[in-house]
């Protein structure tokens, strides 16, 4: 069976249930919850709930949960209606450090650990007492072992946790949202320097991904609904109105010119944000000033792709690949299988599935 995708072997001996324990995929943000389960098939690992809710505003606040109960009952609409108790769950980045490290090869995991507790003072402004680490591999060199490390606050952590406890679901695990988009979207055994745009609702995060370890990640508090408003306020349409808009004309074929205007300015804001962090991955050096490997492409994920021409307006300033991301790389080959969902829908969806196959990669 050497060499086979891990899918595929799931695929040809599916495990019993209660030996695999399957977790649904719940993506959290400020504005709603992502829902994704999935079922093993002889195609791969196959999507068969796509459910998601809106979240009120104010019950999570960057990144933070500030209104538990309110958190609770979205949670509780969604098990209502669902018949999957484990999930793995995302976390959102505004209140995570990463940061990356070297430690002996020949170090154990204890050690590793032991190696990033002693290094959280220098690196992230949370209390070792109120800090929650983990960490991944990102290469070895030698005798020495590049890694990422990703810390939160444990506080933060407790507020998501007592509310799912409270609404029945179960959690496998926690994750940073980055991991779990780097996960979906990047194929394994892959070895360069992505970097990873996920343009959603509120905001747009940004992740530079070694192989499919996120090595960095921010977010810009742009993002699709900036887009939105400005059709709703120049065409007076609904929202729903105003998002068919963005797809039809987006910023290429734009009929209305001040509107046409205000987008090219939000998305340039956007772009040279974007292009900052470019630059700075794209021209490091090492100690003694070796080139590091460069970013080599560049993939968009998040519901607010569907502008029409933000692919071609990013790669024509960055002077870069630029691709929309696939979401179904690491699950099934399109050659297959048609997921029941719209493309445009598929691509809010990244994270969700990056955490549905966090159990099986």
């Amino acid at each position: 069976m050497q060499g086979l995708h891990i899918n595929t072997v799931a695929a040809l001996f599916p495990p019993p249930k209660f030996l695999s324990m399957p977790a649904a995929g719940i993506d959290i943000s400020e504005t709603s919850i992502k829902y994704l389960d999935a079922e093993y098939s002889s195609k791969g690992l196959i999507p068969d709930v796509f459910d998601s809710v809106r979240l009120p505003k104010g019950v999570i606040v960057e990144g933070a949960v500030e209104d538990i109960p309110g958190l609770t009952t979205a949670l509780k609409e969604l098990k209502s209606r669902n018949k999957r108790k484990f999930a793995n769950v995302s976390l959102p980045e505004e209140l995570v450090y990463l940061y990356t490290l070297e430690v002996p090869t020949a170090h154990s995991k204890k050690e590793v650990l032991q190696v990033i507790e002693f290094s959280l003072s220098d690196h992230a402004p949370i209390p070792v007492d109120n800090a929650v680490f983990n960490y991944g591999v990102i290469r070895e060199k030698g005798d020495i072992t590049e890694i990422s490390v990703t810390v939160f606050p444990k506080n933060v952590i407790e507020g998501y946790k007592e509310a799912f406890e409270n609404s029945g679901f179960e959690v496998v695990g926690f994750e940073l949202e980055a991991s779990s988009i780097a996960r979906a979207l990047i194929p394994q055994n892959t070895k360069q320097v992505s970097m990873i745009i996920d343009f959603g609702r509120a905001r747009t995060g940004i992740t530079i991904a070694s192989g499919r370890t996120p090595i960095f990640s921010t977010t810009v508090k742009i993002g699709g609904m900036a887009f939105t408003e400005s059709v709703i306020k120049h065409m007076g349409v609904s929202e729903v109105e105003a998002n068919l808009i963005k797809l039809e004309q987006g910023i290429t074929n734009c009929e209305n010119q001040e509107m046409c205007k205000e987008f090219i300015e939000t998305a340039t804001v956007l772009i040279n944000e974007i292009q900052r962090h470019y630059r700075y991955w794209d021209t490091r050096r090492d100690d003694e000033g070796n080139r590091i490997a460069g970013i080599e492409k560049i993939l968009l994920c998040g519901g607010g792709v569907g502008l029409r021409g933000l692919t071609e307006h990013i790669a024509g300033i960055l002077k870069v690949p630029v691709r929309v991301g696939n979401v179904w790389e690491n699950m099934f080959s399109l050659d297959k299988h048609i997921p029941r969902v719209e493309r445009v829908v598929s691509w809010r969806y990244a994270t969700a599935v990056g955490l549905l196959l966090r159990d099986q990669n």
